[in-house]
């Protein structure tokens, strides 16, 4: 029992020990933002949500997602201007045109990433390009561009709004009313 007990202990503080040596180390900040440049899209989409998990301040890193925005893979486009959105990063008109690009997809997926991304930025400029998707006929895009013009636009916006109320879809009421509760408090 006791010979058992010895190797036990000996076994877990070998394990304790061996542990951190077999850890890969975590990637630098250059490390990640060079990997934004790889031709695999699963390398870049991890880059990506390291960076901002854990570089969130960095100008460079933030320089280089900029110039994600624009990339052919559109799961990269969409998670280089989430991230930006997340970050609350200051961009530019010609960024912000490059996220609205993503709410003229036809893929609702992606429309709804570029709403959702809009919400964390300066974006005002974007609301006309957001107003038409309250006709969207993808009910949960309705339901973003309401949660997303709640957040960056004023009231004027509520007369475009109101039409949702009356939705056969109970959610996408919920979410025009929130909108216009929102909004009547600015």
């Amino acid at each position: 029992m006791k010979n058992t007990c010895k190797r036990l202990l000996v076994g877990a503080f070998i394990f304790a020990i061996a542990l951190p040596l077999l850890a890969k180390p975590e990637p630098t900040e250059e490390q990640l933002i060079a990997n934004l440049a790889s031709p695999t899209a699963k390398v870049v989409f991890a880059a990506l949500q390291d960076l901002e998990k854990k570089f969130p301040t960095s100008a460079p890193a933030q320089a280089k997602i900029k110039t994600l925005l624009t990339d052919p893979r559109q799961n990269i486009r969409e998670k280089a201007a989430r991230v930006l959105g997340a970050l609350h990063a200051e961009v530019s008109e010609a960024d912000l045109k490059s996220i609205a690009a993503l709410l003229d997809a036809s893929d609702p997926k992606e429309i709804m990433e570029g709403l959702k991304a809009l919400r964390g930025l300066k974006a005002q400029s974007t609301i006309p390009k957001i107003l038409p998707l309250l006709q969207h006929a993808d009910n949960y895009v309705k339901r973003d561009a309401c949660r997303t013009l709640a957040v960056i636009a004023d009231k004027s916006v509520i007369p475009s709004i109101e039409p949702l109320r009356q939705n056969p879809d109970g959610k996408v009421q919920k979410d025009a009313n929130d909108a216009i509760f929102a909004l009547s408090a600015k």
